[in-house]
């Protein structure tokens, strides 16, 4: 209950500070903010396990025994 009288509060001071023709513009531009910020983390967390991946792969590659064909190097 306390959550839907704050955002009453809220939607009240917006209207009164932009005018109601100016509040659709500034909520569209904050859901393509949204939008933006959250493409944004899901592509730094990619490149972040791809980079953990790469490095574990060469720490694993420099780590093992080298492969030999009938006993030699």
């Amino acid at each position: 209950m306390a959550f839907e009288n704050v955002l009453l509060v809220v939607i009240l001071i917006g209207v009164v500070l932009f005018g109601a023709k100016k509040l659709p513009e500034l909520a569209r531009a904050l859901g393509k903010a949204q939008s933006e910020f959250e493409k944004g983390k899901r592509e730094s967390i990619r490149e972040a396990s791809t980079e953990v991946n790469n490095s574990m792969s060469k720490q694993n590659e420099l780590t093992s025994e080298p492969k030999t064909d009938n006993g030699t190097i």
